[in-house]
């Protein structure tokens, strides 16, 4: 489900998929009360998208149509190439960043399931990995406690990539 453009201001363009509000008004609360209380963050996917609305940020709708040479980043399983697991695109991550510490190399394969993704970065965030077409991939916070959200699904790939992992065993 996308994010609705409605939550960072925008009219709703045709490129932009199903929307559910709701969910929004849900994540969007729970972001901002973990945030309020110090907790944990570690956004996934759709997660860094949210964040980053709900903190001030902006969404491309669709990046193949809204992002000039944009690498394809929406390979969503098929029934012809059903894995998650696929390494679609390098990102590059700052070394100076918990990101870079946590994954240990400046450039990372990661898999790629996503259309939207961020455009203005909202205030308080920090890029901290880029695809190749200048994509945002991952934002951490300026300062205060644990907060990293990636593009990609990690989750998918702890077996393969230690660092991918470590995303999972440094969240504190």
């Amino acid at each position: 489900v996308d994010v609705d453009p409605g939550t960072y201001g925008e009219a709703k363009t045709p490129l932009c998929g199903t929307t559910d509000p709701d969910r929004d008004a849900v994540e969007i609360a729970l972001l901002k009360h973990a945030l309020a209380n110090g907790l944990p963050v570690l956004a996934v996917c759709r997660g860094i998208q949210i964040l980053n609305v709900a903190l001030g940020g902006t969404l491309y709708q669709d990046v193949t149509a809204q992002v000039p040479a944009a690498l394809k980043h929406d390979f969503f399983p098929t029934p012809a190439q059903p894995s998650r697991k696929y390494l679609a695109h390098d990102v590059t991550v700052r070394r100076d960043s918990r990101l870079g510490d946590i994954l240990g190399d400046a450039v990372v394969p990661v898999n790629s399931m996503h259309h939207q993704a961020i455009k203005d970065l909202a205030p308080g965030l920090t890029a901290t990995a880029y695809a190749p077409d200048g994509i945002i991939e991952a934002v951490e916070a300026a300062a205060g406690p644990y907060l990293v959200a990636v593009q990609w699904h990690p989750e998918e790939l702890t077996e393969s990539q230690p660092g991918m992992a470590r995303l999972f065993t440094t969240f504190t």
